[in-house]
């Protein structure tokens, strides 16, 4: 894959660090207050591990309010500046809008993480100018539209119906990113999981469901706190995102062993030993690995 004019290989997959610059996402909002908390945060993040880092400023928990373009302007580009110029990491900045994607780009970003996946028909243009590499997720309703971990009206409850339709609508929306001339080597994909599915697909698409392998694209995944992982904990501290540390765990594990390229986390120190024990169970007995 094409990241910031370089090809990097993911056959070992990227540890992305989750930066939220909102006061209302659904795990960590309102922690980072001032340029210091978020260059100690990022710092940290990098020293533990973290491949990548992410930056948000637009809640999409169950609930949310979206914001407006202004206001995800303010908070995002000061820190994308601020970390571009303090860290040699790259960023990406998780934004569904163009113009907050292109003032990213030039400030500093490798990557625009898109939620909507390509719902900004503006957003094809921005990214094949840019060069830079583009995430488009699965998510079948609007920012903030959902209850935690339940599948949407536009859902099929059917098991293997929904996981066609999140394959279909990716292949919808990477067809529809090449047609406006952005390189296929600048794409990567992410199903969505906890985006208006059952219990079951996310649980399937977090494991390497079929269809969307075959779509050949480097998959994101995102399992970090999710409240599916409180659907099946029988822990009753799993219903505390912050206390959903080992089945954040597990989720990733899986994800590892699935195929996934990128796995978006919050805590960083552990996931890195995650991944990396995953990929050594993964890779055991390969010719690569002797």
């Amino acid at each position: 894959m094409q990241l910031g004019g370089r090809a990097v290989d993911l056959r070992r997959p990227w540890l992305v660090g989750i930066l939220n610059l909102t006061p209302d996402s659904f795990s960590d909002g309102g922690l980072l207050q001032s340029r210091d908390d978020l260059l100690f945060a990022a710092e940290r993040m990098v020293a533990e591990g973290a491949d990548l880092l992410d930056l948000g400023g637009e809640s999409t928990r169950p609930g949310a309010e979206p914001v407006g373009e202004q206001e995800e302007f303010d908070r995002l580009l000061p820190a994308i500046e601020a970390l571009h110029a303090s860290l040699d990491v790259p960023l990406s900045a998780d934004t569904r809008r163009a113009g907050v994607a292109r003032a990213a780009v030039a400030a500093g970003a490798v990557m625009i993480n898109d939620v909507s996946g390509f719902a900004d028909p503006a957003m094809g243009a921005v990214l094949a100018a840019s060069g830079a590499a583009w995430v488009l997720m699965h998510m079948p309703h609007g920012v903030g539209a959902m209850a935690p971990s339940q599948r949407t009206a536009t859902m099929s409850d059917d098991l293997d119906v929904g996981l066609q339709q999140v394959a279909d609508g990716l292949a919808d929306a990477v067809a529809r990113a090449e047609a406006a001339g952005v390189a296929r080597s600048q794409l990567a994909v992410d199903p969505g999981i906890g985006f208006g599915k059952t219990l079951q697909q996310n649980l399937c698409l977090l494991r390497g469901a079929a269809p969307i392998a075959m779509l050949d694209l480097p998959v994101y995944l995102g399992p970090s706190r999710k409240s599916f992982i409180a659907a099946v904990a029988r822990a009753a501290t799993a219903d505390l995102p912050s206390q959903r540390l080992f089945g954040t765990a597990a989720a990733v594990a899986a994800a590892v062993l699935g195929g996934a390229a990128f796995v978006r986390v919050h805590d960083v120190a552990a996931m890195r030993q995650v991944v990396d024990v995953a990929v050594a169970l993964r890779d055991a007995g390969s010719p690569s690995a002797r």
